[in-house]
């Protein structure tokens, strides 16, 4: 919202107009009208009678009544000046933001997620962004894209599914949020995402309605799209061990590449009953070179081609519950070695036991 106000030269007639105030929102959209307010003050602080009139000096406005103010868009992505005048004063200029309307909202990722829960310890209950895009759509010359994405424009989103309030929310806290407006950034995005509050109380599935309205309250075509939110059980990981060597010697002098043996390890779920480990695929484990410390001249790879420096590497574990990497000289000389550890956590902080494993690899002419 804008203010701005206009003072006449000072006089002992305090019944006299001595200044005018005048507000209006700082942008206006597209199709829609704006209506200012304005208000002579006298010498006393009180409001005069006097009439006031509004005009424009710019083409992206127009001043639809010159009495009341009423005004619209002609040109877009412009500002235009409104102006009131009256009783011997005319107004600082307000500048109001000329805004395109929205005509466009569709999903700009997938309507379906699903979040994996490992009992009453969440692997990440929180969801992947739920994602529109909200879009004016332009006439252009070909080879062009008529979508036009717009920046600053709301978008409300609605859990529907459950109807009882809880154990979800839509914030990325921990309070109950049922309804929830997000905007939309500079490529046109607004996003919301579903955080279980209550993992010992898993929905089937969350269903989240999101719409978007023009300033004008009409609904934008497009409206409303759903998304899906699954969760899902799976067994808790609690160990993770080396499922091989964790010391290896590189012969530089031998094979025509210095690249090491794997360094796996295994994530798995301890069995009460048995004793035994359940491996557990689709787990992440991060390996990072912790020594040397300064980058180079060796580097992870998870494939033999790989010669790109790689610090740190997440790698999923596979259907055996094994993740591993390799060590690969890319830049002499040659340290005379190397120390790797992997970790992986349970949930979005708590370390797994076995974490970190530490692996050693030598390197020798």
């Amino acid at each position: 919202m804008l203010a701005a106000a206009a003072t006449c030269q000072v006089s002992t007639d305090l019944s006299r107009n001595i200044a005018i105030e005048v507000t209006a929102p700082d942008s206006l959209e597209e199709y829609d009208t704006l209506k200012p307010t304005a208000r002579l003050l006298t010498g006393h602080g009180d409001t005069a009678t006097t009439a006031v009139f509004w005009f424009s000096p710019d083409s992206a406005i127009a001043v639809l009544d010159s009495t009341t103010g009423w005004t619209v868009v002609i040109h877009t992505g412009q500002t235009g000046r409104l102006v009131a005048s009256g009783g011997g004063l005319v107004s600082n200029p307000l500048a109001i933001r000329t805004l395109a309307a929205a005509d466009t909202v569709f999903p700009a990722g997938p309507t379906l997620d699903t979040v994996d829960i490992a009992g009453p310890t969440a692997l990440d209950s929180l969801s992947d962004s739920l994602k529109i895009e909200i879009a004016d759509t332009v006439t252009i010359a070909a080879g062009g894209s008529p979508i036009v994405p717009l920046a600053g424009r709301p978008v409300i989103y609605t859990i529907v599914r459950p109807a009882v309030a809880g154990p979800v929310t839509l914030d990325t806290g921990h309070a109950v949020v049922t309804t929830d407006t997000a905007s939309s950034n500079g490529v046109g995005i607004a996003f919301a995402r579903v955080r279980l509050l209550t993992p010992d109380t898993i929905p089937d599935s969350v269903v989240v309605v999101a719409s978007a309205q023009r300033a004008n309250h009409a609904v934008v075509r497009g409206s409303p799209d759903t998304f899906v939110v699954r969760f899902r059980g799976v067994p808790v990981a609690d160990t993770l061990l080396a499922s091989g060597p964790i010391v290896d010697t590189v012969h530089l002098s031998a094979p025509a590449d210095s690249l090491s043996d794997s360094l796996s390890v295994e994530v798995g779920d301890t069995v009460a009953a048995s004793g035994s480990i359940a491996p557990l695929p689709g787990r992440r484990v991060v390996f990072a070179i912790t020594s040397p410390g300064a980058p180079g001249p060796v580097t992870l790879v998870t494939s033999d081609t790989a010669r790109t420096l790689v610090t740190t590497d997440t790698v999923t574990t596979d259907a055996r519950g094994i993740a591993a990497v390799r060590l690969r000289l890319i830049a002499g000389p040659a340290p005379a070695s190397v120390e790797v550890t992997a970790s992986a956590k349970r949930g979005v902080s708590a370390r797994l036991p076995g974490s970190p494993i530490r692996f050693t690899v030598r390197f020798a002419p």
